[in-house]
């Protein structure tokens, strides 16, 4: 599933592909509204002879600015990617095909069909509307503190609650959890201020080194706990205490026990 680190990696890749080039047709290829949550006529209208001119990201959501002054959003849902392609081979599960000026094509493809396409006003509108917290990447320790300070549930799935902060998923939250010492159960309201920097910390560490190393999924960095998230495993740092799977707040969650303990 596409988090903010390969959304701000496709982010940047939509920018040295898209931006500046004329858009010369749409080809739509998926007849399912909760793809299209503008209709192929109303993105078409907006896109057709446009250029985008720049991209923001808020958490998992990207925005791309149209000439026009309004914005494309592109949500990836479980599978989605983007991929540049010329000529007629036609990447698989494409859903939306961007033809420009030049010669080259812009796919969004999505094999789940859980991305979203649409055009929105603006990024700041969008993000009001849907209730979604500021950037991970972009807030301080402060505001995570304030925001974890009241919340009378598990601190995973705080972590994971977009209205809070924007862009932490599953194995993400793991991982901090992990990195932290920090049972995924405990309250959120009762973890120490002291270990919410750790938290934090180990949050803004782990997205900024999975970025720069062009992290997808299922190829992450060698150190990283998400590669021991699966039952006995046994992390190098703790070859004693088998990792275990628990569900919380309807997720899988992975843990050291003699590491994260309640």
């Amino acid at each position: 599933m596409p988090e903010l680190p390969e959304v701000e990696i496709m982010r940047r890749y939509f920018n040295e592909c898209a931006l500046e080039k004329t858009i010369i047709q749409l080809d739509f290829l998926d007849e399912l509204a909760k793809v299209y949550k503008s209709t192929p006529e109303v993105i078409e209208k907006s896109l057709i002879g446009q250029r985008f001119t720049e991209t923001e990201r808020i958490g998992k959501y990207l925005f791309a600015r149209i000439s026009t002054g309004q914005y494309l959003h592109l949500h990836f849902g479980m599978t989605g990617n983007l991929v540049l392609f010329q000529g007629d081979n036609l990447p698989k599960y494409a859903r939306l095909v961007f033809h420009f000026e030049s010669g080259e094509k812009l796919a969004f493809c999505d094999l789940r069909k859980f991305g979203v396409i649409e055009i929105v006003d603006n990024p700041q509108a969008y993000q009001k509307a849907a209730k979604i917290g500021d950037d991970f990447l972009t807030i301080s320790l402060e505001y995570f503190k304030e925001r974890l300070k009241k919340p009378t549930v598990a601190i995973k799935t705080s972590l994971l609650n977009q209205k809070l902060f924007a862009g932490i998923g599953n194995w993400i939250a793991d991982e901090m959890l992990f990195e932290a010492g920090i049972h995924p159960l405990r309250i959120s309201k009762d973890i120490s201020e002291a270990e919410l920097a750790k938290l934090y910390k180990a949050g803004q560490e782990i997205i900024a080194i999975a970025i720069a190393e062009d992290t997808h999924y299922g190829n992450f960095p060698a150190d990283f706990f998400v590669n021991y998230r699966k039952i006995d495993a046994l992390h190098p740092s703790h070859p004693n205490s088998p990792v275990e799977r628990l569900v919380v707040g309807g997720r899988g969650t992975f843990i050291v026990p003699e590491k994260q303990f309640l």
